[in-house]
């Protein structure tokens, strides 16, 4: 013991200069916007690196899985090529396919039409989901897309027309997700019976469901109803899938029900995901608050 206090005591200005460089590092990368963001930035890339090795290494102990899930995608993709084909309109939504496909700057055209869906877009591109967490709090996912591909803060995720989260924040290659699955995420809902809009919040607990908040007690609603986005969220166009409702409470006193929501998108079995912005959500963003995680 007196050979430890010796030590301390022999290098106590070592110390003290070593504590006063990490409080002024931390003054400067909590203080400054500019230190913040590459801070962020490099976070990113190198989780983004770490984890896309171990989604390799992954991926290739699964190639037998992996290979009869393509052939599924592959002949499921024909059909719908081949429906689309023998449609009157398949000259937008064949362009749609090729900027998600290929990952095409989408300004070249004046807007996208999403397939089957009627929401007009201005950027689509594909994105592989390296990482996703479901163990904590405020959970969030790694896609392998970031800037140079045209990735932007407050972009929507998707898989097909379920909602997934919206993106964070991005480095040169990868980008950083909020799921659905996060404390701190609130997302406009609506109840296409009643037109009725509430919010859909995650509780913390199994990734599968989340609550449906302030749902008034006189509005009908039933077990089963399925849930989409509504036209209040600036991120994500309204009518995607969020999910159902599972299980409805009414607390004695109470002016709201408490409403369990299946979530649509499971993420145990994420892979690729669709990064989208609407038409004119720039142009909104101006007038609309910003959620901020």
């Amino acid at each position: 013991m007196g050979g430890l206090a010796l030590w301390l005591f022999k290098y106590r200005f070592l110390g003290l200069l070593i504590l006063l460089e990490a409080f002024g590092a931390w003054m400067t990368f909590s203080g400054v916007q500019y230190h913040h963001s590459r801070l962020t930035q490099f976070q990113i890339e190198t989780a983004g690196n770490y984890q896309k090795r171990i989604h390799r290494i992954t991926r290739f102990m699964g190639l037998d899985e992996e290979n009869q899930r393509l052939n599924q995608e592959i002949t499921s993709l024909k059909q719908q090529l081949s429906f689309n084909n023998n449609k009157a309109d398949s000259l937008s939504t064949t362009s749609s396919d090729v900027v998600l496909q290929q990952g095409l700057n989408p300004q070249i055209l004046s807007s996208l039409l999403w397939p089957d869906s009627g929401i007009l877009l201005d950027f689509a591109a594909p994105a592989r989901v390296i990482y996703c967490g479901q163990g904590n709090q405020q959970n969030y996912m790694l896609l392998d897309r970031g800037s140079m591909h045209g990735i932007r803060p407050r972009m929507a995720v998707i898989q097909e027309n379920k909602i997934v989260g919206q993106v964070q924040a991005v480095s040169e290659n990868f980008a950083r997700v909020v799921p659905l699955i996060n404390t701190k995420m609130r997302t406009s809902a609506l109840h296409p019976k009643s037109q009725t809009v509430a919010s859909l919040a995650w509780d913390g607990g199994s990734p599968r469901y989340a609550e449906l908040l302030d749902f008034p007690i006189h509005i009908p609603i039933k077990i089963g109803d399925s849930l989409v986005s509504s036209s209040y969220s600036a991120v994500y166009p309204p009518g995607l899938r969020l999910g159902r409702v599972d299980r409805i409470e009414v607390i004695p006193g109470a002016v709201t029900y408490k409403i369990r929501v299946l979530l649509t998108t499971d993420y145990n079995q994420l892979d690729h995901v669709q990064i989208i912005r609407p038409t004119l959500q720039v142009e909104r963003e101006k007038l609309l608050p910003v959620d901020k995680f």
